[in-house]
């Protein structure tokens, strides 16, 4: 076993970081796309805790013995754990890849871990994507105003309502309305579809309670 650092600089490497309100710390990510998807494990309710390049472990592949180390590690709520490695969908047809990624795949069963392969196919989907990065942007914003204490208490009342329907009974702007109601959803305390609504546009919320 082994540990491999992104913290150490170097002029070959283009880091990533992931500010992770979640972990409570930054994920450094060695890919873009590592990137993109450490915003699906902030919002994913099953997840309790990832990470970035996680201690490694050897593979044979070849007559070789050969390090690995995988792109992430989660931690799910029910206890199971998986490794992922990120790659482009186009080079996962490399015959050579797939048959490293499957000595990688039983090299990591045999210590109780599963090893997924995951592409831009299953993380950049919009609009979801493009939501959770909108929701982390109000990451760092604490605590409930009074304004954000009446809106809960308002669509409380009004069940499922459009975010502008909510700016024009609250008069408030559409751009003020967004800030304190994202802020609400990312805390969980509002819920919206982020599968499905675009909240650059003029999605539909609720309360669950």
């Amino acid at each position: 076993m082994y540990i491999r650092s992104l913290r150490k600089p170097s002029p070959n490497k283009n880091v990533f970081k992931f500010a992770s309100a979640k972990v409570s710390e930054t994920i450094m990510c060695e890919s873009s796309l590592e990137f993109d998807a450490c915003f699906h494990h902030e919002y994913n309710e099953n997840i309790k805790s990832f990470g970035s390049q996680p201690e490694g472990f050897y593979y044979h592949f070849g007559g070789k013995k050969l390090p690995y180390t995988p792109d992430a590690i989660i931690h799910f709520i029910d206890g199971t754990v998986k490794f992922h490695e990120y790659k482009p969908y186009s080079k996962t047809f490399d015959p050579i890849f797939r048959a490293k990624f499957l000595a990688k795949k039983e090299a990591a069963q045999s210590s109780g871990v599963d090893l997924i392969l995951v592409t831009e196919r299953q993380i950049r989907v919009n609009p979801i994507l493009n939501n959770l990065k909108i929701l982390h942007r109000y990451s760092g914003i604490y605590g409930l105003n009074s304004i954000q204490i009446e809106l809960i208490n308002f669509i409380r009342k009004a069940g499922k309502i459009c975010v502008n329907d909510i700016a024009l009974r609250q008069s408030l702007s559409p751009g003020e309305t967004k800030s304190y109601l994202y802020s609400l959803i990312h805390k969980g305390l509002v819920k919206t579809n982020l599968n499905h609504d675009d909240l650059a546009c003029n999605p539909a919320v609720w309360c669950i309670s």
